[in-house]
């Protein structure tokens, strides 16, 4: 198995999906729709008797992983910390990791700082947070993610282990049919995550997130850097979401996978508005950036490819970090999610079937590139 350096628009999809683009747009929770229990759970009468008894075994170890995911989200809200996480996906082409040096200080947000790079000798600093949001692309969790998780997999304690060399607590995230779906380890005296592992459906490792010289408490932020914190505006309410998609625009609720709209956001730039749209199950999370205008050719740092029998550019070598252009649209989609479940995203929004796809691209992408691209 081949390991590179991960492009750095594994990074900037950390900030992407909180909602930032460069300095002006910020995320701020949305539920467009309450989450639904997952199909295949059955209970009471017509039930699986083997099935029933299997859960009441489960029950205190479903319990008690429900409660440590729960004060695993306050934690990640309420304890100043400072460490560097490790970032590692697998997929077809070999695996890809990336460092960050992440600082949390409650009520104030998150920054994250990349590893140095020969295009960054120093590193690239990000401010992704002000406030409670959700910590897609940093180790963490959130009680609005809480919710979806538990609404569409089976939590379970599943034992003791260690961490960063730290006694932890395992829980196990299930898929309704029973397959791993994720692993937890929770530090066990603050009960911030420490490692995470998520498994496709063939229970092969695809992500691997990990702390390493973790410490906690307002002395582990002596040192850190500075950055101004950023107001959150730009929220879409339901009426204003209802609003323009009246007016056309392709503003999914839901996406494949079960992934449920929980965060919009919009901006005011030069060429127009741009639409910042969140979606998760509660452990995948896609980010969906809309905007009127196409896409200009040849587009630096992108490469076509097909995907799902259409025709994008992507920014990554896993096909994370897509863009095309349909119906007068660009559509940017940012995946932290297996690649099965981007590919049928990909496949679900808007495309143009007419030839001509590549010749009729025009110039609008442009800006959308140096907004996203927080390196650029």
């Amino acid at each position: 198995m081949s390991r590179r350096l991960i492009s750095p628009w594994r990074i900037a999809s950390v900030v992407v999906v909180l909602g930032l683009l460069g300095s002006v747009i910020v995320t701020l929770a949305l539920v467009d729709s309450p989450a639904r229990p997952a199909a295949g759970r059955r209970t009471g009468q017509g039930a699986d008797p083997s099935l029933a008894l299997q859960a009441a075994a489960q029950a205190p170890q479903a319990r008690a992983g429900q409660r440590l995911l729960a004060e695993a989200a306050a934690a990640c809200q309420d304890i100043s910390y400072h460490g560097v996480q490790i970032v590692a996906w697998w997929g077809e082409d070999g695996a890809s990791t990336s460092v960050v040096e992440v600082w949390h200080l409650p009520g104030h947000g998150t920054m994250v700082k990349t590893a140095a790079t020969d295009a960054e000798p120093f590193g690239a600093l990000q401010q992704l947070s002000s406030g409670r949001q959700d910590p897609d692309g940093i180790l963490g969790i959130s009680g609005q993610l809480l919710v979806l998780l538990q609404a569409n997999y089976e939590v379970i304690y599943a034992g003791a282990g260690t961490a960063d060399n730290r006694p932890a607590q395992i829980v196990e995230v299930r898929r309704p049919s029973g397959g791993l779906a994720a692993r937890f380890w929770l530090d066990a005296a603050t009960k911030l995550p420490l490692r995470r592992e998520t498994f496709d459906t063939n229970a092969r490792v695809s992500s691997e997130d990990a702390f390493i010289n973790l410490t906690v408490g307002e002395h582990s932020l002596a040192g850190a850097p500075t950055a101004t914190i950023r107001p959150w505006s730009g929220r879409l309410s339901r009426p204003e979401l209802a609003s323009l998609r009246a007016d056309g625009w392709p503003l999914p609720r839901r996406l494949p996978g079960n992934l449920l709209l929980f965060a919009s956001n919009e901006t005011s730039t030069s060429s127009g508005e741009v639409v910042d749209l969140s979606y998760s199950d509660g452990l995948s999370v896609v980010s969906l950036f809309v905007q009127q205008g196409v896409l200009p050719r040849p587009m630096p740092g992108w490469r076509p490819v097909t995907l799902s029998g259409r025709p994008v550019y992507a920014a990554d070598p896993e096909d994370q970090s897509l863009a095309w252009s349909a119906r007068g649209y660009v559509f940017t989609v940012i995946g932290n999610a297996p690649a099965a479940t981007v590919a049928d995203v990909v496949a679900a929004l808007p495309h143009d079937e007419e030839p001509g796809f590549w010749t009729r691209l025009g110039h609008g992408f442009r800006r959308i590139v140096s907004w996203a691209n927080p390196f650029g």
